[in-house]
């Protein structure tokens, strides 16, 4: 399988390769964060796949189904598809011919867990790069507990939620939090 971008020369003639990445996360719930990522990176790429991912070491708000179907609200660039996976992301990316995944980048603990995870990615596919995209200063410090933790305390969730979701996000994390 070829991985490059552009127009190559090959035997049948110029074909023109897409630049396809993968964006992963639980997004749960999805954020104002998020989404600035997501808008962002698909400038970068022809197709980028926002994907859900299962986090096994977090006990999940929203289930995955209701995670795609609040992406698939809000994303609006037409090179954006949204889908979800039990597997590895890098896995993922290699089935679509993805040659990179992009990630998002708060702050230095972040970092700690992201340099890991490239180099496990690297050691499974090294043909797969990695994008690191750091939020705009509005989401510097916004994370899915934070909202979880503003509900829990009857707190406006305006600025960090897209306004079509806040009253779904709301009710999802409350639903959650009798559950605990």
């Amino acid at each position: 399988m070829i991985r490059d971008y552009g127009i190559i020369n090959t035997k049948r003639g110029y074909e023109i390769i897409m630049r396809k990445a993968v964006y992963a996360g639980s997004f749960d719930p999805l954020s104002n964060g998020h989404i600035d990522i997501m808008e962002r990176a698909a400038k970068l790429v022809d197709k980028l796949y926002v994907l859900v991912t299962v986090n096994i070491d977090k006990h999940s708000t929203f289930t995955i189904e209701e995670r795609v179907n609040m992406i698939k609200k809000v994303v609006k660039a037409d090179n954006i598809e949204v889908a979800w996976t039990d597997d590895l992301v890098v896995k993922f990316a290699e089935e679509q011919g993805a040659t990179a995944l992009i990630r998002g980048l708060r702050n230095i603990k972040d970092f700690e867990s992201e340099i890991a995870l490239y180099h496990f990615n690297r050691n499974i596919d090294n043909k797969i790069e990695t994008i690191v995209l750091f939020p705009t200063y509005l989401y510097t410090y916004l994370s899915s507990s934070a909202i979880r933790e503003l509900v829990y305390y009857n707190q406006d969730i305006t600025p960090y939620v897209p306004d079509i979701l806040k009253d779904e996000i709301i009710k999802g994390i409350k639903r959650s939090l009798k559950k605990a």
